[in-house]
């Protein structure tokens, strides 16, 4: 026996043989799992995809319906505004005329009542009943009333069509004015040369056309008005609006003149941000267009007669003009080369038409996440599918050997799955924060310096090639400590606030907006570690390129300063700001979410003030490591 060196053990051949017997049941058992994974993949992927396609379907549809419904809700709110007009007129203002005229004799004219104008101003003799029926008291009294309950209503007429004379509440400066915005006496079925009176609706007669824009479930207008005309230039102050006008007896009308945009944007443009409508009559003519439709529609202005160079539309919305009766499903149209759904709604009470057309890459939603979930939740089923076969396959021994192999399995695929996207993660920031900017930096004074050569600038040109150089190479030495996972070579050479003072300035110097650095009450070397020091350098660097890009600032003001004990960045611009509540991260970049992880996974907070007009402050606030005495403000 020899001492030393142990002699080599042998290993037990039972054990030896177990372990080759549990190896080969193993592989033996896996080549009819593997077949059944493969088989087992293909038809989860296939089910997968029909999940997503049917999801996408019914999302798509729900968003529709969505769409459709919040515009029903609008022209039902303008309908029921039109309708109360329409009262007033064939009710209200009609019935006291009516009265008037039962009760009045013929008789000499009264003198015109304060703001109105009678038949004789306009040089024909008019009917002295007409004339004193429109300025009775009774008359006077219903007039002051609908004005007063209508803000949209701009003025009230009575006009006999057999002598030409008009009377208008509020009246107008004279007569010679009544005539110049488009009023003739000797033709007063004419507005301004046009038939609007008789062109109401598509047509005073297609009113009378039956089962013709009736509305399901109610009564629906009166066969015999009141009408609603197309948009025109109104009699009393030339301006464009619209008249809702009743036949109260066989020679007199009564009309008021209405304000489009004040009757329309009450009840459709502002209650909701997603409907942008656009408004044609029966005969389609533009009545109203919202900023984004007349976008969406070039050329549709008031007044005008709608044509889009999509026959199929076209096709669709004649029907709608002729019957009133809407699709069931959005119509499709490639506005302004996208794909867009145009819903639709009827105004009964006008025969008007809304159009709200939304694009569609706003309703689908994001196939290729949505796939991604669905494939996730999908081969979820995966190990539960396999289980079984498991089981069957290699008896309680190959069970034991799979419970143990998943226990040490999962967890540490889990860990690196985490591992992995927190790198990845880490590197898309750190490539966002400094070599995207440093990158785009080098571009712009490319770009600088070709422009300047080909003015003949050629040493201002050398100074942007020189500025791209020194670019570049700090993008080469950020690369490499990116690599290395170092920190970034300013807080390496001078520290934090003579890093941040130095980014300030370059920025300035590179952008030419106006920027301002003050470090107060901060010690000399802030008891911050490396990573909360990165952060907070990062944040910076970030904010300022955001103010750059998006916030128009004609002054940014940056401050670091020490308080209670927290180290508070302050980077504030007088720029556009926007609304942070209503803000989406775009896709291609971390933005605000990206500032805020920083923050966090520092230990800090970082909050956001701004408002449209107002500008933007972004303050990030990450605690000491240790107590340190206040400093004097530098």
């Amino acid at each position: 026996m020899r001492i030393g060196r142990g002699m080599p053990r042998r290993r037990d051949p039972r054990r030896r043989f177990r372990n080759r017997l549990l190896v080969g049941m193993v592989g033996v058992a896996l080549l009819p799992l593997v077949t059944f994974a493969v088989l087992a993949v293909f038809e989860l992927d296939t089910v997968a995809k029909s999940t997503a396609n049917a999801t996408e379907s019914a999302i798509l549809q729900r968003q529709q319906a969505i769409a459709d419904t919040a515009l029903d809700s609008r022209a039902t709110s303008l309908d029921r505004t039109m309708s109360a007009i329409n009262v007033d007129v064939q009710d209200g203002l009609t019935g006291a005329l009516n009265k008037a005229l039962t009760a009045t004799q013929p008789a000499a004219p009264p003198p015109p009542a304060p703001g109105t104008y009678s038949a004789p101003s306009l040089h024909v003799t008019p009917d002295p009943k007409f004339a004193g029926a429109t300025a009775a008291p009774q008359v006077a009294q219903e007039v002051t009333l609908v004005l007063k309950n209508n803000p949209s209503i701009n003025a009230v007429w009575f006009e006999d069509q057999k002598t030409g004379a008009i009377r208008v509440y509020p009246g107008v400066n004279g007569p010679g004015e009544l005539v110049q915005n488009g009023y003739d006496p000797s033709h007063p079925e004419l507005r301004s040369g046009q038939r609007v009176l008789a062109s109401s609706e598509g047509g005073v007669a297609a009113a009378n056309q039956p089962n013709q824009w009736i509305q399901p479930g109610a009564p629906g207008p009166s066969a015999g008005g009141p009408f609603w005309t197309d948009p025109y230039p109104l009699i009393e102050d030339a301006q464009i609006g619209v008249s809702a006008w009743y036949q109260a007896t066989q020679s007199i009308q009564v009309g008021v003149d209405v304000s489009v945009t004040k009757l329309v944007q009450p009840a459709v443009g502002s209650a909701s941000s997603t409907v942008d409508p656009l408004i044609v009559s029966a005969s389609g003519v533009v009545v109203y267009a919202s900023p984004q439709s007349a976008t969406d529609f070039p050329g549709a202005v008031t007044g005008s007669l709608l044509t889009v160079k999509q026959p199929r539309f076209m096709s669709a919305l004649g029907r709608m003009e002729d019957t009133g009766a809407m699709p069931q499903t959005p119509v499709t149209a490639s506005l302004d080369k996208v794909s867009t759904d145009v819903f639709t709604a009827p105004v009964y009470s006008g025969h008007w038409i809304i159009l709200n057309p939304v694009p569609l890459s706003a309703l689908e939603p994001n196939l290729s996440a949505l796939t991604l979930g669905v494939n996730d939740s999908v081969h979820r089923l995966f190990p539960v599918t396999v289980l079984p076969v498991l089981i069957l396959l290699v008896g309680l021994a190959f069970i034991a050997t799979t419970l143990l192999s998943r226990r040490m399995y999962l967890p540490v695929q889990a860990l690196t799955d985490h591992a992995v996207l927190e790198e990845r993660t880490r590197l898309a920031r750190e490539i966002h924060d400094t070599l995207a900017q440093q990158l785009t930096g080098i571009v712009l004074e490319l770009e600088a310096a070709d422009t300047l050569l080909n003015r003949g600038s050629e040493r201002r040109a050398q100074s942007s090639v020189e500025k791209a150089r020194e670019l570049a190479r700090g993008a080469l030495q950020e690369a490499r400590r990116s690599v290395w996972n170092l920190r970034p070579a300013p807080l390496s050479a001078s520290g934090l606030v003579a890093a941040i003072s130095h980014e300030v300035e370059a920025w300035e110097e590179r952008t030419g907006i106006p920027a301002r650095f003050r470090a107060r009450a901060v010690p000399a070397h802030p008891p911050l570690s490396p990573t909360a020091e990165v952060a907070l350098l990062r944040i910076g660097q970030e904010a300022l390129s955001n103010a750059a890009r998006h916030g128009k600032p004609e002054h940014v003001d940056v401050e670091l300063r020490a308080h209670a004990q927290e180290l508070v960045l302050s980077v504030h611009d007088d720029g556009v700001g926007f609304d942070p509540s209503a803000s989406a991260p775009r896709e291609d970049c971390f933005g605000l979410d990206g500032m805020a992880e920083r923050a966090r996974n520092a230990g800090g907070t970082l909050t956001v003030v701004s408002a449209p007009g107002n500008g933007t402050t972004v303050t990030t606030r990450l605690p000491f490591t240790e107590v340190v005495a206040q400093a004097v403000s530098a």
